[in-house]
């Protein structure tokens, strides 16, 4: 399979945060991961996480409620180290809404509510 490559020019991690934000988790954890595999610096780990993150909501896509609470679980985790608006990134509300999703997901596996679904988040990205 060959690895998607955002246009020559095009910023990688708002191409992905485009793809997350239309819903397309697994295009934009492709997009990250391909970013991710170069990166040797301290965005490292952040990216890693995110890209956790993109994974989960994949998996909720597809029914799988436990890799989606253990990947929005891991990759919060990853991301939480890092100032909250890390690569213009407001990791902050996008935390919060991961956290909330979180707890929704694992009341939807214990039963304790009907609705199997969620409002995606949005990733809100000031431009540098």
């Amino acid at each position: 399979m060959v690895e998607p490559e955002p246009p020559a020019g095009l910023d990688p991690v708002q191409e992905g945060i485009r793809l997350f934000n239309e819903e397309y988790f697994f295009e934009a954890h492709e997009v990250l991961e391909d970013l991710w595999k170069r990166e040797h610096g301290k965005s490292k780990l952040f990216l890693q996480g995110l890209i956790q993150i993109c994974a989960a909501y994949h998996h909720f896509q597809n029914g799988n409620l436990i890799g989606a609470e253990t990947l929005l679980e891991r990759g919060a985790q990853k991301m939480r180290s890092y100032p909250p608006d890390y690569l213009g990134i407001d990791t902050a509300t996008l935390l919060a809404h991961v956290d909330r999703d979180r707890e929704r997901i694992g009341k939807m596996q214990r039963g304790e509510v009907d609705q199997k679904s969620l409002e995606f988040p949005r990733i809100e990205r000031r431009i540098q």
